[in-house]
């Protein structure tokens, strides 16, 4: 299976029925893919601000699951900067979070981005070998 189409197939879905009736498969398919899309393109501040923060509290799980344990790792930290429980699952409740962090907490964030982008682990190539194993 295509592992762009199968993404898009899981984010539709997660869109339509929420993530806890998605599959494991599917859940995992959404929230690297998000996870990988929007930290590139944004960084983490963006992510959490955005939708695709909505499933950042299964980002470490996910990316363990494929094999990214160096991902997992920088995602999991980037989640304890909210604290012990991580980031809210709800938008509004992140954002407000969001506003309040203060310097220490942004400047962690962005050194986790530096550490996301010198990572040599490939997202794609993982999903893709996640994929064919199922």
């Amino acid at each position: 299976m295509n592992t762009d189409i199968a993404a898009q197939n899981a984010l539709d879905r997660l869109a339509k029925v929420g993530f806890e009736q998605l599959t494991e498969t599917e859940k995992i398919l959404a929230v690297v893919w998000t996870f990988a899309a929007e930290v590139a393109n944004r960084g983490f501040v963006k992510y959490f601000s955005r939708a695709a923060g909505d499933t950042a509290f299964h980002a470490p799980a996910a990316l363990r699951k494929i094999g990214a344990s160096e991902l997992a790792e920088i995602a999991a930290k980037a989640n304890d900067v909210f604290g012990a429980k991580g980031p809210p699952r709800d938008r509004e409740a992140r954002l407000g979070l969001l506003r309040a962090m203060d310097a220490k907490a942004k400047e962690t964030l962005g050194a986790l981005e530096t550490r996301y982008f010198a990572s040599s682990e490939d997202v794609d190539e993982l999903l893709e070998a996640y994929l064919g194993r199922r």
